[in-house]
């Protein structure tokens, strides 16, 4: 396969020199996160808390100075004193009490907020003030909410309308890069494409394979590798890196493959960092039995459907190395079905003479992750007959919510047959995905809530899965599929 090595723009010595100009002398710089604890985040924000502690941990035993941590819901940005943003909600106080402390801020949000231009200036201002004997300020912008990451690659044929985008072209970002320009900071997200007189401050990955992606940046091939020199910078800056040496976009997101092999959160070297992915994982993951969830939920006649779709080609090579220690992450998915699967069975068969619950399972296998998930999807089509024929008043589903149309992680419900099997009978709809198989996606989460139900997230009692809930509703009528 043909390689390319290219820069961001036309003038790419000019990019490249202004790169590679040498930090100032002085102090180390010092770092905060602030983070966006707004329902969009969704597992993001418990992910930021657990790695931010392991990671301080680390700095502590070597003597440095902590990471500081703020946080606010929301990204609402306007000049200080404003009228129409209460102070509580407007982050350029957030910011400013800051960089007070520190000299970089990684701020991490979907910028799901109201942007005045005289709040984009003052951040700017903000960002230029300079402070004897003290590193310039710099902001790292990372835009990252969890539906996008679930979209992946999808998100360049299938995007949003602009307003759910926030730097999408269409809304003309350049005001965003702008803050950043003359060495103040980077943008960070994936499978974005940044205005074209702006690519030097944006932060791509050390390798991008997608034709699709490459060909709208104006580059033949099928793969590519990007300059990294802003991540070495900022390495230099912090003694921190903020990617891993070889980092690429996910194509989709599982929970292992996402906090194994992305970065989220800055980290002093791999060995630690593998440490801190393989701890953080086993927290994310941790949750109640299934019969600690289903204790919580009142309900005359509970339904309970356990459903997990996965390739057929997958689950023989599973079987067939079933006694080796997986090697990929898709070995890793398939042992992580295979040990839920049981949990479910074991459930099932504890609580069969319980006379107000009825087990169910969907068990989809698929020939190809091309194939495209059938007219009614096998889950919806059993929670209708749970909720019509069965008379349930609740149900709890446990899945992964595969049913083809690409790899895992992929999302095929129909949310509006979803809604349909459960909103006339007045069903409650209680959903649990475990962590290995990834987030919960927004739509469902809403539209389990505006039933009278909920999302199970993590474990009960664990602090760091608190944060703002999504809305309650129902999904709006489909409009018609757009074409790449």
């Amino acid at each position: 396969m043909p390689r390319r090595r290219f820069l961001f723009s036309p003038a790419a010595g000019i990019i490249a020199a202004a790169r590679a100009r040498a930090q100032e002398p002085g102090p180390q710089a010092r770092l905060a996160i602030l983070l966006d604890t707004s329902a969009e985040m969704g597992f993001l924000v418990a992910q930021v808390r657990k790695e931010l502690r392991l990671l301080n941990g680390s700095l502590a035993a070597a003597g440095r100075h902590p990471v500081l941590l703020r946080e606010i819901t929301g990204s609402d940005l306007d000049r200080e004193a404003s009228t129409s943003v209460g102070a509580r909600r407007n982050v350029l106080y957030a910011l400013k009490a800051l960089y007070e402390e520190v000299d970089t801020v990684l701020w991490i949000t979907p910028l799901m907020g109201s942007h005045s231009p005289q709040g984009i200036f003052a951040l700017e201002q903000l960002l230029r003030e300079r402070i004897t004997n003290r590193p310039g300020r710099q902001l790292v912008l990372r835009n990252v909410w969890q539906d996008q990451l679930l979209a992946g690659n999808d998100w360049l044929r299938w995007p949003p309308e602009p307003e759910g985008d926030p730097l999408d072209l269409r809304n003309r970002p350049e005001e965003w890069y702008r803050l950043v320009e003359a060495d103040h900071g980077v943008i960070q997200r994936s499978w974005h494409l940044p205005p074209a007189s702006f690519r030097a401050q944006f932060a791509f990955p050390h390798r991008i394979v997608e034709s699709f992606y490459l060909k709208k940046m104006g580059y033949a091939g099928k793969e590519a590798f990007f300059d990294q020199t802003w991540a070495k910078e900022l390495h230099d800056r912090h003694d921190l890196a903020f990617v891993r040496e070889n980092e690429e976009w996910p194509y989709r997101v599982t929970g292992r493959q996402w906090v194994m092999d992305s970065t989220l959160l800055p980290f002093p070297d791999d060995a630690t960092r593998s440490d801190r992915s393989a701890q953080v994982f086993s927290e994310m993951s941790a949750r109640e039995s299934i019969g600690g969830d289903l204790d919580r939920i009142e309900a005359e006649k509970l339904g309970v459907l356990f459903a997990f779709g996965f390739l057929s080609s997958d689950w023989r090579r599973h079987l067939s190395a079933r006694d080796q220690k997986p090697r990929s992450w898709r070995d890793h998915y398939l042992a992580d079905l295979a040990r839920l699967g049981g949990e479910c069975a074991k459930a099932a068969m504890e609580g069969k003479d319980l006379k107000n619950r009825l087990y169910a399972s969907e068990r989809i296998e698929l020939a190809s992750r091309a194939i495209k998930p059938e007219k009614i999807d096998a889950i919806s089509r059993r929670v209708a007959k749970l909720a019509r024929e069965e008379k349930c008043d609740a149900i709890y589903l446990f899945t992964n919510g595969y049913l083809g149309g690409g790899d895992y992680g992929t999302w095929s419900i129909d949310w509006d047959l979803l809604a349909l099997a459960i909103r006339e009978s007045g069903t409650r709809l209680y959903v649990r995905v475990p962590f290995e198989f990834g987030p919960t996606p927004l739509s469902l989460s809403r539209l389990a809530m505006a039933s009278g139900g909920g999302v199970f997230r993590g474990r009960s009692d664990d602090p760091d899965w608190e944060m703002e809930l999504p809305q309650p509703s129902w999904p709006l009528p489909s409009l018609p599929t757009r074409k790449p």
